[in-house]
């Protein structure tokens, strides 16, 4: 009986192994109203990816990044007055990255210091950050409630995560 040559047995075998593997990107299990995925190499998980969307409210400039749907909600002023304001519905991962934060005028300002108008508010912890032109982008999480007034206390954007059915 003839031997083959190990190294040429663990090469046929490999290439055997390779053949039997299936094409992963050819199934196409997902349907048209699926969100879009993207993957994280570090813990192979897969993230959905969402729009980023402009909130603009006055001075008030604003970028959602990672935004699966927008709706709106209302509340209520001190006087009884009704508004409306956007609900932002998040996937896992968003930013919020301030544009011009709307900071107050200067010239009416004692020292002449520009002072932040507007909050970030984290119902877990129940603190609040003060936005600030030039601050690095804030991520999202399940406990960042809403954006609002710092004055008024009046929430001009809230947020919500996306929960698949």
């Amino acid at each position: 009986m003839k031997k083959i040559p190990a190294p040429l047995f663990y090469i046929a075998l490999l290439l055997f192994m390779v053949g039997c593997q299936t094409d992963s990107r050819s199934d196409n299990t997902g349907s048209a109203s699926d969100p879009p995925m993207i993957s994280d190499s570090d813990t192979a998980e897969v993230l959905p990816t969402g729009t980023t969307e402009t909130f603009t409210y006055h001075d008030l400039i604003l970028d959602v990044s990672n935004v699966y749907e927008v709706q709106t909600t209302s509340g209520i002023y001190d006087d009884g007055e009704t508004y409306e304001y956007p609900v932002y519905i998040c996937y896992p991962g968003a930013t919020l990255t301030i544009v011009n934060a709307g900071m107050s005028d200067p010239t009416y300002e004692e020292d002449h210091q520009p002072r932040p108008q507007w909050g970030v508010y984290d119902i877990e912890t129940d603190t609040r950050v003060n936005l600030a032109d030039g601050m690095e982008p804030i991520v999202l999480d399940e406990t960042t409630d809403a954006v609002f007034n710092l004055e008024a206390s009046v929430f001009v954007l809230k947020f919500h995560f996306y929960e698949p059915q």
